[in-house]
């Protein structure tokens, strides 16, 4: 059996000879790219140290699933130090001192030593980080210590549990070793050649920094990230990241001058050729990859490539949640979304998790996050998208935001969140909705309506909530994770219309004669330009920008779509709906909304009812018009309308503490819609999550707003929140 294979030794299908690591490498080599000068030391090696080894007894229990958590860190104990101390034969030593004499006198900055097992980059499996490499070395007697260590951490309790759940701890696992020279990486990164979070093919994400790239893998650092279109063929995204305040470059440790870390990492030809490379080596080995890459000056290293391993979504719900209370935003690297209540962990303190809990750490390493398989979410400080941690978070199924900056501070021990791992959001309380304890709730003058994303979710809250502020269209539009126009040309939109239609139907049978508000399609165009086929352009500041019911309006075939699923559900059920026009800005969009509602054969105010959401101070100026033109309710955005009002992007963190609902300007924009509506005879709703804040609260009760709308898992509370400030004001009007 040969021992060392050069690249170009390397056939098809030696996975079992050479590891995933270097048979990937090989290929790379072989398709023309450049990568480190190396040698690949068999996984013959590796079987012929175990077998001289004698520890037959500790790979057997190693391999059983059975095998007790406490056993199974003495086992692994027992394993590496067997290997680590097992005589290595004259044959093997030959070997290595031969590919060591060949290889250090071009490798000014030493050797890189990295472990190859036969199950590793495999499709099935990354094994991302949690096998070791060893940088830095220098003289023979160190490169046999570390391969040696390369060899023994396959057996680690991180492994077992990685290759269980994989389904692979049966499998023939054996460990080659990929000896290479170093390069003294300037600039580094990873390039993904599909979105590993949405699986979008037509972009390639490319994360970058200052340095050797382990700090990136690692989750050290939050690197510097483009996103590059094929179709495009242009870098539509580009975020800074947070550079470390040292880089290791050269093989040394240096200090990173600030006026550096506002420097691009990469230059735009750079991306261009690096989103190739990934174009590439994706059409190479079959299937999108996950690249490490590093530039030494001006000259381009591939450093590894593997299977991106995608896992089927747990959950596949991502719509907009637009109307719940944002407390974090981050990188977001897992298509699933998780809610439970906060544990903030150190890497000095690492508790048992459960399904309830969100981890709140500083970063995740892949060791970590092997521990974390079974928490219910993962959020960060500082990491990518790339990084070997949200490799293994995503190959779970764990859903994960990272980067977020301040995570660690920002979120409570014990504080209930959800989080979003394919959007990067971290909201408050549960919207998983658990609301099965709810019994009973006071009576109450104002009305307290419900804001509903899933039709199913609601049943436990129907019977107790006055109505409907929003059915919102964010799930039916966006569960396939495509693009609704795209669905819609490519003759498929007959499912979303079938979606609305079904949820429009559920939702009037739970809530009978009670209003129900659907509400059509108001994502802005970041939630567009994640969906597959999408042709969204990036707006600076999406919030204000082409989104309601005024892009509706010109993106015709869409509102038409919703419209004849209104029609066809009232076709077929009961009850008191209407459709609310979201994000309205000018009277004519009402008359034209009203205008394509007749053309699908829905008559205004008379089929169905007609309101609109107002969410700018020009709609509160010019209300008159509207009810001039024929609107039969009012519902107040009081999120998009304090934001508006006071020029503060709601979901900033940086101006979060001024983003004041009870603000006087507020109030007296308030007063106004509730005086117009009052005079009118028009029955006016204030809704979002600005509404439940208890500085506001009060103001609306007393303004006499006919009701407030609040998302299901606050229900409850708001209403008995509203009956207390209600019987206080009764109580101070008695005595006036």
């Amino acid at each position: 059996m040969q021992l060392y294979f050069s690249y170009d030794d390397v056939k098809p299908n030696q996975i079992p000879i050479v590891g995933g690591k270097g048979y990937s490498i090989a290929m790379v080599h072989q398709a023309g790219l450049n990568v480190p000068q190396g040698y690949i030391l068999s996984a013959e090696a590796f079987r012929k140290v175990i077998a001289d080894a004698e520890i037959d007894e500790y790979l057997a229990a190693f391999i059983s699933p059975d095998v007790p958590h406490r056993a199974l860190w003495e086992i692994c104990e027992r394993l590496r130090s067997s290997v680590i101390s097992a005589a290595v034969s004259d044959e093997i030593r030959a070997t290595l001192h031969e590919i060591y004499d060949r290889l250090i006198a071009t490798a000014p900055a030493g050797l890189i030593v990295r472990s190859s097992a036969t199950v590793e980059d495999t499709p099935k499996a990354s094994l991302a980080g949690i096998l070791d490499s060893f940088p830095d070395i220098r003289n023979f007697d160190d490169l046999v210590v570390a391969v040696r260590k390369c060899w023994a951490s396959i057996f680690t309790p991180e492994s077992h549990i990685y290759l269980q759940a994989q389904g692979l701890l049966k499998a023939n696992i054996r460990v080659a070793v990929l000896i290479q020279v170093m390069v003294p990486a300037q600039r580094s990164g990873v390039v993904f050649s599909t979105d590993p979070v949405t699986g979008d093919s037509d972009k390639v994400v490319i994360e970058a920094i200052f340095g050797f790239g382990e700090e990136i893998v690692s989750g050290e650092v939050t690197p510097e990230r483009y996103v590059y279109s094929r179709k495009r063929k242009a870098v539509i995204s580009r975020k800074m990241g947070r550079q470390a305040e040292f880089i290791t470059a050269k093989g040394e440790r240096r200090p990173v001058f600030e006026e550096l870390k506002q420097v691009p990492k990469l230059s735009e030809q750079e991306v261009y050729e690096l989103a190739n490379i990934g174009v590439k080596l994706e059409e190479i080995f079959g299937r999108p990859q996950d690249i490490e890459w590093a530039f030494d000056n001006h000259i381009l290293y591939i450093l590894q490539s593997r299977p991106i391993v995608a896992t089927e979504r747990l959950e596949k719900l991502f719509p907009q949640v637009g109307e719940e209370t944002v407390l974090l935003r981050g990188s977001g690297v897992s298509p699933a979304v998780g809610s439970g209540r906060v544990r903030i962990i150190t890497p000095e303190s690492i508790p048992e998790v459960d399904p309830n809990t969100v981890v709140v750490a500083e970063r995740i390493t892949n060791d970590l996050a092997i521990k974390l398989r079974r928490a219910a979410a993962v959020v960060t400080d500082e990491g990518g998208a790339t990084s070997h941690g949200a490799n293994i978070l995503r190959e779970f199924g764990i859903a994960s935001v990272l980067a977020t900056g301040n995570a660690t501070q920002k979120l409570k021990e014990g504080q209930v969140v959800t989080v979003d791992g394919f959007r990067g959001v971290i909201y408050e309380g549960d919207l998983a909705v658990r609301t099965s304890e709810i019994s009973a709730v006071p009576k109450t003058h104002m009305k307290v309506f419900v804001s509903i994303l899933i039709p199913e979710r609601a049943r436990n809250v129907a019977p107790f909530a006055d109505g409907v502020s929003s059915l919102r269209d964010d799930y039916f539009m966006f569960e396939s994770g495509v693009h609704p126009l795209k669905m819609i040309r490519e003759g498929s939109g007959m499912y979303l219309e079938d979606a609305i239609t079904n949820g429009i139907i559920h939702t009037l049978l739970m809530f009978g004669n009670k209003p129900v508000w659907y509400k059509t399609m108001d994502a802005p165009t970041d939630e567009f330009r994640r969906l597959k086929g999408s042709e969204d352009p990036e707006e600076r500041n999406p919030l204000f920008g082409w989104r309601g019911i005024g892009r509706e309006l010109e993106e015709i075939d869409m509102l038409k779509l919703e419209l004849t699923a209104i029609k066809r559900a009232l076709n077929k059920a009961d009850g008191n709906l209407g459709i609310k026009l979201p994000f309205i800005r000018f009277v004519s969009e009402l008359r034209d909304a009203k205008a394509a509602m007749r053309e699908v054969g829905l008559r205004p105010h008379q089929d169905v009812k007609v309101g609109i959401s107002i969410e700018t101070p020009a709609v509160v100026y010019t209300l008159s018009d509207f009810i001039s033109e024929g609107i039969d309710f009012i519902s107040v955005g009081l999120s998009d309308l304090v934001m508006c009002t006071l020029a503060l992007d709601r979901e900033s963190q940086k101006v979060a503490e001024f983003f004041k609902p009870n603000h006087p300007a507020v109030l007296h924009l308030l007063s106004e819609v509730a005086s117009a509506a009052k005079k009118n005879g028009i029955f006016t709703c204030v809704a979002g999550e600005s509404a439940r804040d208890p500085a506001v609260l009060p103001s609306l009760v007393s303004m006499e707003f006919d009701a407030i709308g609040v998302s299901l898992p606050f229900f409850a509370d708001i209403k008995r929140e509203v009956a207390h400030v209600e019987d206080e004001l009764r109580k101070k009007r008695r005595l006036a």
